[in-house]
């Protein structure tokens, strides 16, 4: 498949959002994030966006993929790229997912769950913790 992973631009912010949306994923740090976001492009359009969000800690997120190009690679490529990315600043990268089966075969590693509340202070307060389907997963990338 012939997809063309690239940096995001301004003009790119729309369709993140609605990648995202369409996961029902936070779409309010897109524009703040936006430099550290990369886009997989096919034939002019958006089929996948991720993030390296980088502050306290170093978090893989916003990643997602359109339905009809899934299970084709576009997910692991872009994963490849951003944990490239991270490789360069940090030997950590954390993420939470509802998918923790794909991280597993990318080589991420599953945690406690009440590490979320040390690692995420938005966890901390949460309240809706004790349901939440999210697992918290990690990258060392020194063992990659």
């Amino acid at each position: 498949m012939d997809i063309d992973i690239r940096k995001a631009t301004q003009s790119d912010i729309k369709d993140i959002k609605k990648l995202l949306s369409f996961y029902a994923l936070d779409t309010e740090k897109v524009e703040k994030n936006l430099p550290e976001f990369i886009i997989a492009v096919k034939d002019g359009i958006t089929v996948g966006c991720a993030c390296l969000d980088v502050g306290d800690i170093v978090e893989l997120r916003s990643i997602a993929i359109l339905p009809s190009y899934r299970n084709r690679g576009t997910g692991s490529e872009l994963v490849n790229v951003v944990l490239n990315r991270a490789a360069e600043i940090t030997d950590t990268v954390y993420i939470r997912t509802t998918s923790p089966v794909f991280f597993e075969k990318k080589g991420a590693y599953r945690l406690e769950n009440d590490e979320k509340k040390v690692i995420w202070k938005e966890c901390d307060g949460c309240d809706k913790f004790d349901i939440c389907k999210q697992v918290l997963m990690k990258f060392d990338l020194k063992l990659r």
